[in-house]
């Protein structure tokens, strides 16, 4: 099994690349985290690989990351019962915004950041909050927690306004996660409504 591959980017869309290296040409499945990091059509890439054998004789699906951390993160979420490849390269789409943050949610059993910040619905975050319970506290990430000084219950509030002024639940928090990278940590919830409104 090899472990990366470096090649010419072919091709890229939300949810699968094309890399072409030694002549052959690889349709690959990555996470949105991955997508928004890459080159241009044409550029180099160095992707991070794994391979999933279907069991049903349908042929193997090849995943890639950038980084052996996202890869890391996707294997755990993998082994977790009933969540399978696809539903973790999902997951790890949402909560590679800040994974500090996400393996300190998981720890202290917070839903309300897994479903607030990171938009897992609530039976997705429970799951993953008994499955990986005694696999995350060893792990260390790269980065700091952005998200862990705020005021989870203003931030829900936030996304609770601007749902009441008829935005989608999907919208609101993709706003006020985007006013959460900047603004001050104790912004109530008046002001982030108010600059969340900027980005939609």
């Amino acid at each position: 099994m090899f472990d990366f591959l470096r090649g010419r980017l072919e091709d890229k869309e939300t949810d699968h690349i094309v890399v072409e290296a030694q002549g052959v040409g690889y349709k690959i499945s990555i996470p949105l985290s991955t997508y928004e990091k890459l080159p241009s059509p044409g550029g180099e890439v160095k992707i991070y690989t794994w391979i999933s054998a279907s069991m049903y004789g349908k042929g193997n699906t090849l995943y890639g990351f950038l980084t052996l951390e996202e890869r890391e993160v996707f294997l755990i979420l993998r082994s977790i019962s009933k969540i399978g490849a696809k539903g973790a390269l999902e997951i790890l789409s949402k909560i590679s915004k800040s994974f500090p943050d996400f393996r300190r949610a998981v720890i202290a059993r917070d839903t309300q950041v897994l479903t607030g910040i990171f938009s897992l619905t609530k039976k997705t975050a429970e799951k993953l909050i008994i499955g990986l319970k005694d696999k995350i506290e060893v792990l260390s990430f790269a980065g700091k927690e952005r998200f862990a000084a705020r005021n989870e219950q203003e931030i829900a509030d936030a996304i609770s306004g601007l749902v009441a002024l008829g935005y989608k639940v999907f919208q609101a928090k993709e706003a006020v996660n985007s006013v959460c990278e900047t603004i001050d940590k104790d912004a109530q919830a008046e002001e982030i409504i108010k600059q969340a409104l900027k980005y939609l």
